[in-house]
C-alpha cells in the first residue's frame, strides 16, 4: 500500500477510536476525532520528543472503541506491567462512567501488531 494510503487509513482508524495515556496524577484523553498517534497527543500537551517516548515505555495507554477498552504501554504494544495494571484498574469505573466501556464491553491488555488502520489482535483480556 503506498505510504500516503496508509497514513489515511491509519488517520480515519485514530479519528474512530479515543485514545487515552494513564499517569499516576490522572488520565490524559484525547478530543473527540483526534487522528493523531499517543507520541502526537504527548507532545502536544507540551512534552519534549524523550518525554512522549518515556512516557509511552512506562505509562499505560490504549484506546476505546465501540465499548471496549485496549490497554497496553511501550513502544511495542505489550501487556500492562504490573504497576501498570494495578494503575489501569483505578480507571475502570471512569470507563464506564464516560460511556468508553460498554456493560458488554470487553478490556484488554496488550495487543499484536496488525495493519495500519485495523483493530489488533489482543494478547488477553484484562
Amino acid at each position: 500500500m503506498p505510504e500516503n494510503r496508509t497514513s489515511e487509513v491509519e488517520a480515519a482508524f485514530h479519528s474512530r477510536r479515543k485514545a487515552f495515556v494513564i499517569f499516576d496524577a490522572g488520565i490524559l484523553t484525547a478530543a473527540d476525532g483526534f487522528a493523531g498517534s499517543h507520541f502526537d497527543l504527548l507532545v502536544q500537551t507540551g512534552m519534549d520528543g524523550e518525554q512522549a517516548r518515556r512516557a509511552i515505555e512506562t505509562c499505560p495507554r490504549g484506546y476505546a472503541l465501540n465499548g471496549d477498552v485496549f490497554l497496553y504501554q511501550g513502544a511495542d504494544f505489550s501487556a500492562l506491567s504490573e504497576r501498570g495494571r494495578r494503575l489501569a484498574e483505578r480507571f475502570i469505573p471512569f470507563f464506564k462512567t464516560n460511556g468508553w466501556l460498554a456493560p458488554a464491553g470487553k478490556v484488554y491488555d496488550g495487543m499484536r501488531r496488525g495493519a495500519a488502520g485495523s483493530v489488533w489482535t489482543p494478547l488477553k483480556e484484562f
